[in-house]
């Protein structure tokens, strides 16, 4: 599957921290997976998928992305009680969750993708995951949707302030080219304006459903 002209300029884009917050069913799962691989086909790279739960980095993409490597051949072993994959080149992608943020501390990391961030207590960012980028100078992706004005919404404003290292990007569900027009109409019909802008529009709603 192409990438869609959205996930391609998330793709190309050189910045060393990206946030995006995407609509449902934009893609986030295959843009993981790409992004992944990218970081991964570099020799002896240590490259991370982290979601808020066990299981939703098992459900989500553990299955696909062990298919993609195979199709490769770039699987050396692999450890699916650990969800962890050795490459041929030396390296290893791991799936992790933020629900025991204690077992993600003291590792030297190139690349790490955060998946449904504004689930996650940002303590794994701040306290756990950041430092592990510091003697490798890795490179850190921020996927989601929005969950009002938590701390998803800061890593988003970083663009603005820190622009040499911090790129955002917010994107529709429509613009994920996953979901057809009419379909997204319907559910603009079925829901709230908050939440129909919140989960199909990726606007970060306040509390009081003032749009940001």
């Amino acid at each position: 599957m192409p990438l869609s002209q959205a996930q391609k300029s998330i793709v190309d884009d050189e910045h060393r921290f990206i946030t995006a917050s995407c609509g449902r069913r934009f893609g986030k799962t295959f843009l993981c997976m790409n992004r992944l691989a990218y970081h991964a086909r570099i020799p002896n790279q240590r490259v991370w998928y982290i979601a808020p739960t066990y299981r939703m980095a098992k459900q989500i993409i553990w299955e696909p992305l062990v298919a993609k490597l195979k199709s490769l051949n770039w699987i050396r072993q692999v450890n699916a009680s650990d969800l962890s994959i050795k490459l041929m080149n030396g390296g290893e992608i791991s799936l992790r969750s933020a629900d025991n943020p204690d077992s993600l501390r003291g590792v030297g990391l190139n690349f790490v993708a955060f998946d449904e961030t504004a689930d996650m207590d940002p303590a794994i960012w701040y306290e756990v995951i950041r430092p592990t980028l510091s003697t490798t100078r890795g490179k850190a992706l921020f996927l989601g949707t929005p969950k009002g004005h938590n701390w998803f919404k800061d890593l988003f404003d970083q663009a603005a302030t820190n622009p040499g290292v911090w790129a955002s990007y917010q994107f529709t569900t429509l613009d994920g080219g996953q979901v057809p027009p009419d379909e997204i109409e319907a559910a603009r019909k079925d829901l709230d304006s908050r939440t129909f802008e919140q989960e199909y529009e990726a606007r970060f709603n306040n509390y009081s459903g003032l749009i940001a």
